[in-house]
């Protein structure tokens, strides 16, 4: 993958983070709180526009008439109003009130962890799964939440609400939710892990694989670099995003660097208790988007080239004797019939090569030459002898 489509990439992450900080926003500032040190702080700041009032029954009490729904709660350094819920039906607030915050899993707030499973899914987080969703305006879902979590944290019966009866019908889907174990947990860091070997003799246009998605987010999305496609394990296409256990199979095109990316994203939720024992306690639940990718590279290598090896050799006798091919020639055709002059073979005596009839003429002729100079020789000689 080059540099400009990793960096296309993470552009593409940074845009779904953008997009779930945006969707946080939408649903009020009890989705992005802002963070708090040790020693903060919440000032109660009155009841928000989203409620309705209801009645209900505590056990063995009388009927009661509360308003119900999202409550104001100033935090120390934040400049926006959180809105939370009440979790303690019992004792009453007053504008002004400030009540510490206190850790969420160490307080004594009972059925927590239905309360925060439905912080988790409804009103002004979501409507709930499919099945249990409730209904309505904002302060008819509001009002059912809040009275829903009375019922796990004071065991409050809601008897209605006048001209609104999307109250109660909220409020049993709500309860109907927690009994069938519908409701999600509150949501971790998101995580996301390729295992799988990459140290392999791959080669080009075959799998690789498997890899495995392992991850905590809803989703993964899967970016393979330039010249590689994804495949399920049969070798038809994989279709994207990816789940959690999905196994990815890789098929290059060419040799060189065979990469896979995986981006994950979601938010993780946390729920922050202000809490005092004179005053209602308050809670709400904190959203922050989060996100997380993986990497796996490959090296992809040309498959050698092997030629052919002989499996059988041919050896050519010498040929000791000239043959010469007779060419036929047609009707009316001179003949081309070529003439290979005779070889000469050495004597199997190994004496002097024979020559022929040239060769015998020439030894005649030296030897007459011979004779005929020993005897002017011998004719010089006897004049120089002889008188004067």
């Amino acid at each position: 993958m080059t540099i400009a489509q990793r960096a296309a990439s993470r552009r593409g992450v940074a845009a779904v983070v953008a997009s779930l900080a945006l969707a946080a926003g939408l649903v009020g500032t009890f989705a992005a709180p802002s963070s708090a040190d040790d020693g903060d702080s919440g000032e109660f700041q009155g009841v928000s526009d989203l409620h309705e009032t209801v009645k209900g029954h505590l056990p063995g009490g009388g009927t009661q008439t509360p308003k119900a729904g999202l409550l104001n709660l100033q935090v120390d350094g934040s400049e926006d109003v959180d809105l939370a819920y009440c979790v303690d039906f019992i004792g009453g607030i007053k504008e002004g009130d400030v009540l510490p915050e206190a850790p969420w899993d160490e307080s004594g707030v009972a059925n927590r962890d239905a309360v925060e499973r439905i912080l988790n899914s409804y009103f002004p987080i979501g409507s709930g799964p499919e099945g249990h969703e409730i209904t309505g305006t904002d302060s008819e879902k509001a009002a059912g939440t809040q009275a829903a979590i009375w019922h796990f944290t004071n065991g409050f019966e809601l008897e209605g609400s006048n001209g609104h009866p999307a109250v109660l019908a909220n409020y049993q889907a709500i309860l109907a939710a927690v009994a069938a174990d519908a409701l999600p947990a509150l949501g971790g860091p998101i995580t996301v892990n390729i295992s799988g070997e990459t140290d392999v003799d791959a080669i080009p246009g075959q799998l690789i694989g498997p890899f495995v998605i392992h991850t905590t987010a809803a989703s993964v999305e899967l970016t393979p670099s330039e010249g590689v496609t994804l495949h399920n394990e049969d070798g038809s296409p994989f279709e994207g995003p990816a789940s959690d256990g999905d196994e990815i199979w890789l098929k290059a095109s060419e040799a060189g660097e065979a990469s896979l990316y995986a981006y994950g994203a979601g938010v993780t939720a946390g729920v922050r208790l202000f809490a005092d024992r004179y005053v209602q306690d308050m809670a709400f639940l904190v959203v922050t988007p989060s996100m997380d990718m993986d990497e796996v590279e490959v090296e992809v290598h040309t498959p050698p080239t092997s030629s052919p090896s002989s499996t059988s050799s041919t050896t050519t006798p010498p040929n000791d004797t000239t043959t010469t091919d007779s060419i036929v020639p047609q009707q009316g055709t001179p003949s081309t019939t070529p003439t290979t002059p005779p070889t000469t073979q050495p004597d199997e005596g190994g004496g002097l090569p024979d020559t022929g009839a040239n060769t015998l003429g020439l030894v005649a002729v030296a030897l007459v030459l011979l004779a005929a100079g020993i005897g002017f020789g011998v004719y010089s000689r006897r004049r120089g002898q002889s008188p004067t």
